[in-house]
């Protein structure tokens, strides 16, 4: 199965981030991918694994699941106002029962 391809929103916040990663660690090409694996080839999931488990147990998160960050997403997006239409959107929802994460009121209040 082949991933789809998406547009992201990445936060304005996060762009020096991102520029960083990809001037140090991205794929040179015009059509290079943004992250690789340890010896320069795209990334694969048992690479990434390892990294991801070493990563997360480091900052005292060893339970956190690479699909939590689409919960903390769609909260962070519905306490910053965000219609139902957005989160969807960008999470690839195409009917509304689906990929429906959001609180039913934000974290904290």
């Amino acid at each position: 199965m082949r991933a789809g391809r998406r547009v992201v929103a990445i936060p304005p916040e996060l762009l020096p981030q991102l520029r960083e990663h990809v001037e140090r660690y991205s794929d040179k090409a015009a059509d290079g991918w943004v992250f690789i694996g340890p010896k320069g080839a795209r990334l694969r999931r048992s690479s990434f694994r390892r990294t991801w488990n070493k990563t997360r147990t480091a900052v005292g998160l060893p339970d956190l699941h690479c699909h939590d960050l689409r919960h903390v997403w769609n909260t962070l997006t519905a306490a910053n106002g965000a219609s139902l239409k957005e989160p969807m959107a960008h999470m690839g929802s195409l009917v509304h029962s689906g990929g429906l994460d959001l609180p039913a009121r934000p974290a904290g209040s």
